[in-house]
């Protein structure tokens, strides 16, 4: 994928620092020559002895020898590093080396480095959740994105300090297949939530004092007091849409299963509302929903549940256990099918999962259930739970918004967060 390419790769301070060594070899795997620049930081996590090895090139430091010794090296090394490349990548990017690329500021050679730059360049941030949220840190990341650049958001989850959020390092073929984009042309990138919003024609929107409802998470339906049927969800789709939301100004409810959140979401939402079964979770729709202005129903509902409902531990009495289980009821559904053709009421958005006709199905889901958007997500041999990403696309029952992609929960989140912004734009609600 990247035979004949040269990219150069920065590595700034941090604990990712040390992932930095695998995407050099997963670069070079794909025939890319490499050439590494450190932060001063960055080699006291990883020794440039460790890239030189790697690379088969000389990782550099600093351009400019200590007081007192003899000059080594290249003292062009600033201009002489980025030249030719095909692209910039520097991962991780601590919030230090986002401030000094934002503001132009070259006191250490990959700062420099970046000055003299005219390759593509992508960047993929590490850092704590609260660093990354900090708002001189976003000023710093709109700037860098307004420059062209890729920015490959962090996951959300627990960080090396403990804290829980977004801040980690990207895994790392989201930033590789960046990499390939950005180098070639070719491929997606998760920069290419951007391109599908210009495909959909989406006007940039602020979503600041919207009102959205999320819900997340799998219910549980009982057998018994403490046995109960599930399913795989994990409610990481429904954290990435509440962050970014969240980011973007707007007022968050989230509804959900329990699920452990990090820290930093939980802080600014609005409100939370836990709720166990699909029929807790209808109830407190009927009673918060009338206040907001959409609903974004990520929870996954299970399907069916016990036709009885135990009120007592069943206890093992060497026999065999039979279950009748009858469908619980289709919440979506019911909200979108009481909401009259043409009123006004809350924007509905919807998730499908499907192992077969994924797209046409939820296109058929988004008709017959009377939302206005389905996130179709494909469950294929790479289950789409937790982390993980995902096929995914946008679809309404007449057409398909954003083309089916393999994409983060982030990019996914931040899709539909732009359709919002525009139909709120639009007047619609």
């Amino acid at each position: 994928m990247l035979a004949g390419k040269t990219i150069l790769l920065g590595v700034s301070g941090g604990i990712a620092a040390y992932k930095a060594c695998e995407l050099a070899r997963l670069l070079q795997r794909e025939g890319a020559n490499v050439r590494v620049v450190l932060t001063p930081h960055a080699a006291q996590f990883v020794t440039p002895l460790t890239f030189t090895a790697l690379t088969g090139h000389s990782a550099a430091v600093d351009e400019f020898p200590s007081l007192g010794q003899a000059p080594e090296g290249d003292v062009y090394a600033h201009l002489n590093l980025p030249r030719g490349v095909d692209c910039f990548v520097i991962a991780p990017a601590s919030a230090t080396t986002l401030s000094r690329l934002a503001t132009g500021l070259a006191d250490n050679l990959l700062a420099a480095a970046y000055l003299s730059c005219v390759a593509p360049v992508v960047l993929a941030p590490a850092m704590n959740v609260r660093m990354w949220q900090h708002p001189a840190t976003q000023a710093n990341i709109a700037t860098l994105r307004s420059r062209g650049h890729v920015i490959v958001e962090p996951g959300v989850g627990e960080l090396a300090c403990g804290d829980q959020g977004a801040g980690r390092l990207a895994e790392l073929p989201e930033i590789f297949a960046a990499v390939v984009h950005a180098a070639t042309g070719k491929g997606s990138a998760p920069g290419a939530a951007a391109d599908d919003a210009a495909k959909i024609k989406l006007a940039p929107g602020d979503l600041a004092g919207r009102r959205v409802i999320v819900t997340a998470g799998g219910t549980r339906e009982y057998l018994d007091p403490v046995r109960f049927i599930t399913n795989a969800s994990s409610g990481t789709f429904g954290q990435s849409v509440a962050a970014e939301l969240v980011r973007r100004g707007a007022k968050v409810e989230l509804i959900d299963t329990g699920i452990e959140l990090p820290s930093g979401i939980e802080g600014q939402l609005a409100a939370r509302q836990i709720v166990r079964t699909a029929f807790d979770l209808q109830a407190m729709l009927a009673k918060r929903l009338p206040k907001a202005e959409a609903l974004v129903m990520l929870a996954a509902v299970a399907d069916y549940g016990p036709a009885k409902y135990i009120q007592n531990k069943r206890k093992k009495d060497g026999h065999a256990w039979s279950l009748e289980l009858v469908e619980t009821p289709d919440v979506l559904a019911g909200i979108g099918q009481q909401r009259p053709a043409g009123a006004a009421g809350p924007l509905l958005i919807g998730v499908s999962l499907e192992d077969t006709d994924w797209i046409e199905r939820a296109r058929a889901k988004a008709a017959s259930k009377g939302v206005d958007l389905m996130i179709a997500v494909e469950l294929g041999a790479d289950l789409p739970f937790g982390e993980r990403r995902m096929n995914c696309a946008l679809v309404t029952p007449g057409e398909v918004l954003a083309a089916p992609e393999q994409r983060s929960k982030t990019e996914a989140a931040r899709l539909v967060a732009d359709w919002l912004a525009q139909r709120f734009a639009q007047g619609t609600s």
